[in-house]
């Protein structure tokens, strides 16, 4: 990780701030805000370590980075699949499937005609995504392949690589996405994939996705927390959806945004502001001030 990086002695409590970034640090209108970003510096000065946790990719999260404009040390992508060095790329940790799983996702998914993105680590396969050709909702997949900052090839055919991926997903229409979600969970049971429904809005489509079943982001916060040296409990973690489950039920400070849904909301410890009220801002701020205590650590 970079020389340069957060200290791993803090004035503040909590050491270390896992952050989502679509619903929770960017606005509706997938914009960081200056209040948001004056509060990242705030608590990057006061040694937190920053660490941003999204579905997205590391290629996928650049443009966020580079608007933060700190220079932060590692971060947890691909819903915990992935723990990187943001400044180099360098890959501190990942999670892939099996090649059973895949072979077995792919097969599933394409037998209904759904093309499937496959997500793997660049650095061993040599781009981020290869798209698997099929017959659903093809013109979203079209848009996709616009607007996508990664780098993807087109097959027309699943053949495996030396490398399997860390997440297989398909972009369904809304409309039927609550079936496909129950569809593939009854093949592959939680103890097999961890399976999410989610909208992503820096594409603009609604997406199911396949892990490795103990693929989390707290899983990867975790694997981060401990090359750091930071006990758990001095760990916060802010989200609003689906996919910030288990890093807000787990952390030592564990919040939901004031637009979360109600799962999230359901094991927070505490609720802060909306996206587009900078409610990222108001909890460093509060964190800073020392409103809060880490609990104790476990036995």
């Amino acid at each position: 990780m970079s020389s340069n990086s957060a200290p791993s002695r803090t004035c503040s409590p909590f050491a270390l701030i896992a952050i989502d970034l679509d619903g929770t640090l960017l606005t509706s209108r997938n914009e960081l805000s200056a209040a948001n970003r004056a509060a990242l510096r705030r608590a990057h000065e006061a040694g937190m370590h920053i660490c941003l946790c999204t579905g997205r990719s590391l290629v996928e999260s650049q443009s966020v980075i580079q608007q933060i404009g700190l220079d932060l040390s590692a971060g947890v992508f691909v819903f915990g699949a992935m723990v990187a060095d943001v400044a180099s790329g360098e890959v501190l940790f990942r999670n892939a499937m099996t090649p059973e799983l895949a072979d077995r996702l792919v097969a599933f998914l394409r037998s209904r005609g759904h093309c499937v993105l496959a997500l793997y680590d660049p650095s061993q396969n040599g781009c981020d995504y290869v798209l698997i050709e099929g017959t659903r909702n093809r013109d979203a997949y079209e848009k996709w392949l616009e607007i996508t900052p990664a780098r993807a090839e087109r097959w027309p055919e699943w053949h495996p690589r030396d490398y399997t991926p860390l997440r297989i997903g398909i972009i369904e229409n809304p409309d039927h996405i609550e079936e496909t979600l129950r569809e593939i969970r009854a093949a592959f049971p939680e103890d097999q994939a961890k399976i999410n429904s989610i909208y992503a809005p820096n594409y603009r489509l609604h997406v199911v996705e396949c892990f490795a079943p103990m693929v989390n982001k707290w899983y990867g916060i975790t694997q981060l927390a401990g090359r750091l040296g930071i006990p758990l409990e001095r760990v916060a973690a802010v989200g609003d959806d689906v996919n910030d489950l288990e890093m807000i039920a787990n952390a030592g400070l564990g919040v939901a945004m004031g637009n979360a849904i109600p799962a999230i909301k359901a094991v927070a410890r505490w609720q802060t502001e909306t996206n587009d009220n900078d409610g990222v801002a108001v909890l460093i701020d509060r964190i800073l001030a020392g409103d809060f205590v880490p609990p104790q650590p476990k036995p």
